[in-house]
């Protein structure tokens, strides 16, 4: 069986693989990285059910944690700390993807750190140049990058995602020419919390309708630093929409966010538990891993 892969290469694909890979999860202050992993380790059955074999397996301590506290996370709205600088979880599972017409079965043996924003934001502030060295040099020990970022703010694009971008980017340049490994190093570039009704139809083609559209800035940035073989931008949400119910489309939000002037990012749950279908949760670890776009946009 033949596919092709980010270079247009073709590539011979066995009936079963298994593929490792350790990833940085970088990104802005709430744009939802720790929900993203939890609803990814705690993956909803409906999905399951779609994905015949489709299994998410904790194998670290901090992973099997984040399990436990996912259900009070994303079900109840539980309040989840922020990560503590310099001592960030090392998140282990595997997930194992079933054989489909389309592509054959893989397991992803992935370990990922997820960044507290901080870390990222630090990176378009010039006198905050050794605490981003401090970060990047870590980052810059990892194979692949995962990039999450939202547009709820518009004035982010230019005052604060391009500029760290093109630092961050640079760096990885810099350091490319020294240690050849890293001229390899693949950059997904994630637009999270995509449920909202604005978003939620551009989600199939994230490049063109989301970040050209309203990361103006910031995707200029992506493109004058990465080729295309090591950059691709997706959509992805922790809560999905509604969906259908007793017949009928409903578009909305599958997210509840209490009216009390609390911070969204850590009180935001899901509205109907039953209708959980989170979107694009894989497809970024999947191209990640394997330089190969899965065939559904659904994972």
């Amino acid at each position: 069986m033949l596919a092709k892969n980010s270079q247009n290469k073709p590539t011979i694909l066995k009936k079963q693989q298994s593929v490792g890979n350790d990833i940085r999860i970088i990104g802005s202050r709430k744009s939802g990285k720790t929900t993203y992993l939890a609803s990814l380790l705690r993956l909803p059955e409906e999905l399951k059910k779609q994905f015949p074999g489709l299994e998410v397996t904790a194998t670290s301590d901090d992973a099997e944690e984040l399990i436990g506290k996912a259900k009070n996370i994303l079900e109840k709205g539980a309040v989840f700390a922020g990560n503590d600088i310099g001592d960030e979880p090392y998140f282990s599972f595997n997930i194992k993807i079933p054989t489909t017409k389309n592509s054959p079965g893989i397991t992803l043996g992935l370990n990922v750190k997820d960044y507290a924003g901080e870390t990222f934001e630090c990176a378009a502030i010039p006198h905050r140049a050794s605490e981003f060295q401090e970060y990047v040099e870590d980052w810059l020990t990892a194979k692949s990058w995962m990039i999450m970022l939202t547009d709820w703010d518009t004035s982010n694009d230019a005052k604060l995602y391009a500029p760290a971008l093109n630092r961050l980017l640079t760096e990885l340049s810099e350091q490319a020419n020294v240690n050849e490994t890293l001229s390899k190093l693949r950059v997904a570039v994630v637009m999270s919390k995509c449920e909202r009704g604005e978003l939620w139809p551009c989600r199939l083609d994230a490049e063109e309708d989301l970040f050209r559209v309203r990361l103006k800035e910031t995707y200029k940035v992506l493109k004058d630093k990465l080729p295309p073989s090591r950059l691709r931008f997706f959509a992805c949400s922790s809560f999905g929409v509604m969906g259908d119910s007793s017949g009928q489309h409903d578009p909305r939000p599958n997210r509840y966010i209490p009216d009390d002037g609390s911070s969204g990012e850590f009180i935001a749950h899901l509205r109907e538990v039953d209708a959980w279908k989170p979107f694009g949760l894989i497809s970024p670890l999947y191209w990640l891993s394997t330089g190969r776009v899965f065939h559904d946009e659904r994972l």
